[in-house]
This record gives structure tokens, C-alpha cells and sequence, in this order.
């Protein structure tokens, strides 16, 4: 228990401090706070400036592994197998914390913010619905941020620790940079999906480490043999 504790400290102070942050940028783009406006100014100035054809097809095919449809049919098959192999608690954490924070939370929390995306004659992309926080930010930091976390955690190598976390990283900045490319989003849209994303990742992994051995005794008193060792 000890252990588990020690390891899950770190993780929910992490999750709180990016939960605080984007709690006050949330109250921030909702009251339409000066500093706002200018951030997504000078960003979208940054970012738009060099718009390309060929670019944009790359970008407009890559995005759609940020969208929600795709992180829940990928969150679908990788329970589906954790489960075959027995891994009932990693699947049920892994599954519930994508589909709740990164589909249902974000939805309410564009719902309750009620932003407007950006002006319609600058999108490349056609989409729909409310602009804050970015749905595919939002979606890439819980997918591919759980899904590096716990790669992390399985391997030994801090080398390839390293590694696993800086793909995690660019994956998810790259879906941050497309979606205000693709002018669909404000920088403060994609920086908001990424502080709900890790607040969400952080917190969920600090709490299955409290819950793990709890949940497997009660398996086990189900006659279900977890193997979840992470």
C-alpha cells in the first residue's frame, strides 16, 4: 500500500496544479479576459502564416487520429484485448477514464463555456459545435497521454521511458498545432483541452493506484483473476 501511495502522490499533485490551471484559463476565456484575446492572436499569427496545400491535406488526414470517433473505437479494441488477457482493472480505468473525461466532461465543459469557434471563412476543415476546450486536444492528451503513462510504467529502460513520453508529447502537440492550422480552434481552445487532458490523466492514474488492490480483492471474491500488475 505504501508503495502504491508513493506512486500515486506525485501523479495527483501534477493532476491538481493542471486542474487549477485550467480551471482559471476556463474563468479567463469565459469572461473574456484581455490576455486571452492577445495569446490567441499572436499564435494564430505564428501558426497561419504559412498555409500550403499539400501541408494541409497532411494535416487534415493526421487530425483524424486525434478526432473523439477514432479515440473511442481505438479505446473499444485496447479494452477489448486488455480484458482477453485478463487485465480487467487496467481495461476498466484505461476505458472509463478516455470515454468519461475526453468524450462526456468535454462535452459538458464546451456546453458550459459555450464558445464559439472561430470565424467560418478561415476553416479548412468543416466541424461543428462549441470551440472550448478543444474536443481532439482534449481527446489526444487522455489517449495517447494514458496510453504513454502506462507504457511508462511497464518498462524499466529510463532510456525508453524517455522516449515513449517525448512520441506521447509531440503526438499530442501535433493535434494542438493542426487544430489551429486547420483554423477550426483558438490556441486557447487547444491549450485548454491539453490541461483538462492532463489534469484528467494524472488524477485517474494517481487514483488507480489507491484503487487497484481494492478492486482485485473484490474480483476475487467474484472468482475473477485480475492480472492487472501495473
Amino acid at each position: 500500500m505504501k508503495t502504491n501511495q508513493k506512486k500515486a502522490m506525485p501523479l495527483l499533485t501534477i493532476g491538481g496544479i493542471a486542474l487549477i490551471l485550467f480551471i482559471i484559463e476556463a474563468f479567463s476565456v469565459a469572461t473574456e479576459k484581455n490576455w486571452v484575446a492577445k495569446f490567441d492572436l499572436r499564435w494564430i499569427d505564428a501558426i497561419r502564416s504559412h498555409i500550403e496545400p499539400a501541408k494541409t491535406s497532411v494535416i487534415k488526414f493526421l487530425t483524424n487520429f486525434g478526432s473523439a470517433e477514432y479515440v473511442i473505437i481505438m479505446t473499444v479494441i485496447l479494452v477489448v484485448i486488455l480484458f482477453i488477457l485478463r487485465k480487467f482493472v487496467v481495461g476498466l480505468w484505461f476505458g472509463g477514464t478516455v470515454l468519461f473525461c475526453a468524450v462526456v466532461l468535454n462535452y459538458i465543459l464546451k456546453h458550459v463555456i459555450g464558445r464559439n469557434r472561430p470565424d467560418t471563412k478561415n476553416w479548412l476543415v468543416s466541424e461543428t459545435g462549441f470551440s472550448f476546450p478543444s474536443g481532439h486536444a482534449t481527446a489526444s492528451t487522455v489517449f495517447y497521454g494514458l496510453a504513454a503513462l502506462f507504457i511508462i510504467f511497464m518498462i524499466r529502460q529510463l532510456w525508453l521511458k524517455l522516449v515513449v513520453g517525448f512520441v506521447g508529447l509531440v503526438i499530442i502537440l501535433f493535434m494542438m498545432y493542426a487544430r489551429i492550422y486547420l483554423g477550426v480552434h483558438y490556441p486557447t481552445d487547444v491549450l485548454g483541452g491539453f490541461l483538462f487532458g492532463l489534469a484528467a490523466i494524472f488524477l485517474s492514474t494517481g487514483i488507480y493506484f489507491y484503487a487497484r488492490k481494492p478492486l482485485q480483492g473484490l474480483l476475487k471474491k467474484m472468482r475473477i483473476n485480475d492480472k492487472s500488475i501495473v
